[in-house]
Formats: C-alpha cells, structure tokens, sequence
C-alpha cells in the first residue's frame, strides 16, 4: 500500500539525514542502545573490535596519515585486518578519529550486523562485502567492473530497513544511474542528503514504470561513492507497497539489475542531467565547469564527475 511505502521512505529519509545514535559505555558499543560490538583503544591510532557476545578477536583497526602538500593537509589511511580469516583490507577514503566514527563505520557498511554467532564463512562474506570499497585498478567509460548486491541496512527507533542495494563497481562516473533515470524519465522527485553536510544527495523517482511489459510503477533510489580508493554508481528499488525489487526471490531482480547495466553501457553524451544537478545543489561548481571548458589554456577540460582537476600529488610522511 501507499501509506507503507510512504513509512518506508520516510525511515529511509530519518537514516540519511540523522545517522544512527552510538554511544559507548564499559568498552561496550551500543547502537540504538542496542550491544553492537566491544571495542579496545590500544592507542589514538589503533583499535581491536571484539565479538559482544563471544569476545573473539574480530578486526585490528590501525590509522596513519601522510601529509598532502598540493592541499596542504593530511590524508588519512585506515588499514583493518580480519583476525579470524587472516585477511587485509585498506582505505584512503576512511578516515577513524575516534571509537564514535569507527562504530559508525562498522554499522553503516553493515558489519557484524548478523543476530547469530558470526562464523568462517558469514566473516568471509562481511569481508568481501567490504571489500567492495576497496581500490578500483581501472575505471571504465560506460562501463563497469564487477557488479554487487549489498545490504542497506538502517534501525531508526525500533524500526529496522534492510534493503537490497546494486553497486555498479569502478564506473567512470558515480552519477551513472542518477543520470540514467534523468535522462529517461526527467527530474528527481526528491532529494536526500546522506549526512548533514554532505554535498551529493541521493535522488528519489517516484512512480516509474521501468519495463515496458509490466503493468507495475516502481521508486528508485539513486545513489553513488566516488573517492580516492573507489567509485560506483548504485541503486535501490522498491514496488508500490514498498517492497524491495532487488530482494532474492523478487521477481524482477535480475531484469532490473541488468536494465540498470544497460543504462550505464549506453550513457548518451549530453550534459543535461549535470546542468540540471549542479545549478540545483552547487551553481558555483557548476560556473567553475564551464570556465574551464572555455578556457583555451587549459589542457582538458573537469570532468563534470570529479571534484578537482587532475594534477600530480606530492606526499610527505608525517613524522
């Protein structure tokens, strides 16, 4: 029903929009006052996550920073090593200031969020699921690397939101499906911002139909992550009771999953979607564009998808 839909992006909206509320208490990390993880602070700059309920050793967090002369400041880099499985995984774009920010991390790429006792092969699969922000070797054109079904997850008061989300891994772009539905279907219907502050919301279609044979209107959910170690373009979708269409036994899953590849395979070279977004959400960013495509000086002109012109980065270690 509509009115189950409408509760369902709502809580959906709450998510983006407040985060979750963390406090911790006796080593304990709790999550809506709900046990999440037990934490031990070695250092500023090192971490060990515990299983709550078995106490077992489940990742060494460690954070260093090196110093980034062209923007004179220090980028942070946030190593994790998963004890259980004996595996790595590092992060440019991540960065821990405090047990806070590395519960809010954990929870918001939906770690250890498993109600029974985590094993070998649920650890693996946390594992490759965060895997998925790690470093794109090549990013592609209108194209994409590897495609992956993740978990949103949100616990707004006690109401919980799992939804299914498709990352279209190592695009060029992280506006791909953003613009995919703006050029078929015209202007968002709403915008979210994912955290206060943030400068790139999530769009919101209503009532689309998606497939021309089937009689049945669709919300999308358009988002995307682009930073220094990966990009990808995704998105959710839900029917008009609101249930997730990219669930495992949805009946249009794997239509959707494909329709929304050939979308980004056949990205068309206008740039109306990128007026339209930039004059709406950052118009000076928007002008800076269009100075540089203008400017006979310039070598090539930014890419309406990055945030700054490419130059060469000198790092200094911080001692």
């Amino acid at each position: 029903m509509k009115k189950h839909l409408t509760l369902l992006l709502l809580i959906l909206a709450i998510h983006f929009c407040q985060g979750q509320e963390i406090h911790i208490t006796d080593n304990i990390a709790y999550v809506n006052n709900k046990a999440y993880v037990k934490l031990e602070k070695k250092s500023k700059r090192k971490y060990f996550v515990y299983d709550v309920k078995t106490h077992e050793k489940l990742l060494k967090v460690k954070v260093s920073s090196i110093y980034n002369e062209r923007y004179n400041r220090y980028d942070y880099n946030t190593s994790m090593y998963f004890y259980p499985i004996k595996k790595n995984l590092a992060f440019r774009d991540v960065v821990i200031k405090d047990e806070t920010s590395l519960v809010q991390f954990l929870h918001d790429e939906g770690m250890f969020l498993s109600h029974k006792t985590l094993s070998t092969k649920t650890l693996l699969e946390e594992y490759k699921r965060l895997s998925a922000r790690a470093k794109c070797d090549n990013i592609l054109k209108n194209d994409f690397s590897q495609v992956i079904n993740d978990h949103f997850v949100s616990i707004v008061n006690k109401d919980t939101l799992i939804i299914n989300e498709i990352k279209y891994r190592c695009v060029y772009s992280a506006f791909y499906t953003k613009k995919a539905m703006y050029d078929r279907f015209g202007r968002w219907n709403k915008a979210v911002f994912p955290y206060k502050g943030a400068q790139s919301p999530n769009l919101i279609w209503n009532n689309i139909q998606l497939l021309d044979d089937v009689d049945k209107k669709f919300t999308v959910i358009a988002r995307g992550l682009e930073s220094r170690q990966t990009i990808y373009a995704s998105m959710m979708i839900l029917d008009e009771n609101g249930r997730d269409m990219l669930a495992e036994k949805a009946p249009y899953r794997f239509r959707l999953t494909e329709l929304f590849g050939h979308y980004i395979k056949n990205n068309s070279r206008n740039e109306h979607f990128y007026e339209a977004y930039w004059t709406t959400f950052n118009p000076e960013r928007w002008k800076k564009i269009q100075e540089y495509k203008r400017s006979k000086n310039s070598v090539r002109a930014t890419s309406p998808f990055f945030q700054e012109p490419t130059k060469t980065r000198t790092f200094v270690k911080h001692q």
